[in-house]
C-alpha cells in the first residue's frame, strides 16, 4: 500500500533519530529524503515483499550511520535499527489483524494506520529515554538480542500466516506462537537483568567490602605512624628534656665549683687555726658538715664521664639511660675516660644504640627485680662504661642479678621468657643485630658470681685485617 509505504519510513526515522538523540544535521536532512523517495518506490512495486523492504531499510540506516555520520557504535546501530522495524512490524501485523476480523473501508485504513502511527509517536516520545537506555547499559546485548529475537519470529508468523487473508487454524496457532514469544521474550529479559543485577549486588558488595579492608587497613596504618609519630615525639621531647637537665647539671656543678671557689679560702683559714690549735676532730666534723651540706655525691656522679663522648648518638642514649637509672633510684655508676669522636667500622650507628638501649633496660629491669625480692635497694647495682683504645670501642655492663637466673645461652634464644626474667628478648634482638656485623663486632656475656656481664666490641679496621 502506497500510503502505508510513505508513512512508515517517517516514522521509523523518527524513531531512530528520537532514541538515538544524535543531534541532526544537513546530510541526515539529505538522508531523510533519500531514504523516503526509496521506500516509497520499493513500496509501490506489488512484487516485492514487505520483508525485503525492511531489509533495505536496515541497510540503508547503518551505511549511512557508520560511515557518513561516523558512529562507529556498531551494536548501538543495529539495536535502533531493530527496535524500529520491530515497531513497524508490529503496526502491519495489526492493520493486517484489523482487516481480518473487520470488514473495514479503504478510506478507513488510512485512518488506521495514522492513528496506530500517532500513538506509536506517543509513546515513543514518553519512553524514549527508557528506550535510549536499554540500548546502553550493561544488558543492552540481551535486550538487542531478544528485539531481534522477537522480530525475526514475529515476520515468520506474519509471513505464513497472516498473508494467507482467511483465519485458519495456522493463524491461531501463530497468533498464539507470537504472544508467547513476546511473553517469554520480556520474561527472560526481566529474569536476566535481575540475575545481572544480583550478581552486581554481590560483586559491588564484594567490592565494598574490599574497599572497607583497604579503608581499615589504612585507616589502622596511619594510626600505627600516628602511635609511630607520638612516640617518637615523645622520645625527642624526653631527649630534649635530658639534655636540658645534662646542661642545667653543669650549669649547676660550674656555680658549686665557683662559690666552693669562694669559699674554700675562708674555710682553710678556719682549718688552720683548729689545727694549730690541735683540735683535729673539730677539724674532721667541719669538713663532714660543709661537705654533707654543700655536695649531693649521687648528684655529683650522675653524669660522670659523659663530657668525653663527642659522638652525639652515643651520648643521647648514655644520657637518656643514666637519667633513667637515677630516676629510678638505683645504684650505679657509669665512666668513659676517653674521648670519643668516633664509631670505628662501618657499623649503623642506630644498630649500635639500639644494643646499647636493650642492656641498660634490661639491666635495669633486673636490678628492680632483685631489689622487689630482697626488700632492699643496695643489693642491685649497675656499672657500664665506654672505652676505646687503639681506634676500637668498645662498651661493658655489668648489674647483680637473682640467684636463679636462667642460663646465657637461654636468654639470647628467641622469644624466650619467663614470668621472672623477660633479658631474652632483649638478647635474642642484640643477637639479630649483631649477626649482621660478625666481622666487626665482638658480643660476649655470662653469669658469674652473682653479676650479669655484658661485653661489646668493635674493631676497628686495623684490628678486623690483623684478625682476619
Amino acid at each position: 500500500m502506497l500510503f502505508q509505504a510513505l508513512f512508515s519510513p517517517i516514522v521509523d526515522l523518527y524513531i531512530f533519530y528520537r532514541v538515538s538523540g544524535w543531534k541532526l544535521k544537513r546530510r541526515d536532512y539529505i538522508f531523510s529524503v533519500i531514504f523516503i523517495g526509496i521506500c516509497v518506490f520499493l513500496g509501490s512495486l506489488t512484487q516485492i515483499d514487505d520483508f525485503f523492504i525492511d531489509i533495505i531499510q536496515a541497510i540503508l540506516v547503518f551505511l549511512f550511520s557508520y560511515f557518513v555520520r561516523k558512529e562507529k557504535k556498531a551494536k548501538l546501530i543495529i539495536g535502533l535499527i531493530s527496535f524500529f522495524e520491530l515497531l513497524d512490524l508490529f503496526m502491519t501485523i495489526s492493520v493486517e489483524i484489523l482487516l481480518l476480523f473487520f470488514d473495514i473501508k479503504f478510506s478507513s485504513i488510512i485512518f488506521i494506520f495514522l492513528l496506530i502511527d500517532f500513538l506509536v509517536v506517543c509513546i515513543i516520545q514518553k519512553y524514549y529515554l527508557r528506550v535510549r537506555e536499554f540500548l546502553n547499559d550493561r544488558n543492552s546485548s540481551i535486550f538487542i538480542g531478544l528485539i531481534l529475537y522477537v522480530y525475526f519470529s514475529s515476520a515468520i508468523v506474519y509471513l505464513l500466516a497472516l498473508q494467507n487473508k482467511r483465519i485458519t487454524i495456522l493463524f491461531e496457532i501463530s497468533l498464539s506462537l507470537l504472544i508467547l514469544q513476546i511473553t517469554f521474550s520480556i520474561f527472560a529479559y526481566s529474569t536476566a537483568v535481575n540475575i545481572q543485577k544480583k550478581l552486581l549486588t554481590e560483586q559491588e558488595q564484594k567490592e565494598q567490602r574490599l574497599k572497607l579492608k583497604l579503608a581499615n587497613a589504612d585507616r589502622k596504618a596511619k594510626e600505627a605512624e600516628n602511635r609511630e609519630l607520638v612516640l617518637k615525639q615523645q622520645e625527642l621531647k624526653s631527649e630534649m628534656r635530658q639534655l636540658q637537665e645534662y646542661s642545667s647539671y653543669l650549669d649547676k656543678n660550674e656555680d658549686d665549683l665557683r662559690r666552693f671557689k669562694h669559699d674554700y679560702q675562708n674555710i682553710l683559714n678556719s682549718l688552720k687555726v683548729s689545727a694549730q690549735d690541735g683540735d683535729t676532730k673539730k677539724v674532721i666534723k667541719m669538713l663532714d658538715q660543709y661537705t654533707n651540706t654543700q655536695f649531693d655525691q649521687k648528684a655529683l656522679r650522675k653524669y660522670k664521664g659523659v663530657n668525653h663522648i663527642h659522638e652525639k648518638n652515643l651520648k643521647s642514649i648514655a644520657i637518656a639511660k643514666i637519667s633513667k637509672l637515677y630516676s629510678l633510684d638505683l645504684n650505679y655508676s657509669f665512666d668513659c675516660e676517653q674521648n670519643i669522636y668516633q664509631v670505628p667500622g662501618k657499623i649503623d650507628i642506630l644498630d649500635l644504640v639500639r644494643i646499647i638501649g636493650i642492656t641498660f633496660d634490661n639491666a635495669a629491669e633486673e636490678s628492680m627485680a632483685l631489689i622487689r625480692e630482697t626488700n632492699d635497694p643496695n643489693t642491685a647495682q649497675i656499672d657500664a662504661m665506654y672505652y676505646q683504645e687503639n681506634g676500637d670501642f668498645e662498651f661493658q655492663i655489668r648489674n647483680r642479678v637473682r640467684k636463679d637466673t636462667v642460663a646465657t645461652d637461654k636468654m639470647s634464644q628467641k622469644n624466650f621468657t619467663t614470668k621472672k626474667h623477660h633479658m631474652g628478648i632483649g638478647l635474642a634482638n642484640v643477637k639479630e643485630i649483631t649477626h649482621k656485623y660478625e666481622d666487626t663486632i665482638i658480643v660476649n656475656y655470662y653469669v658469674d658470681n652473682g653479676w650479669f656481664n655484658f661485653d661489646l666490641t668493635i674493631l676497628s679496621d686495623e684490628e678486623r685485617e690483623i684478625t682476619d
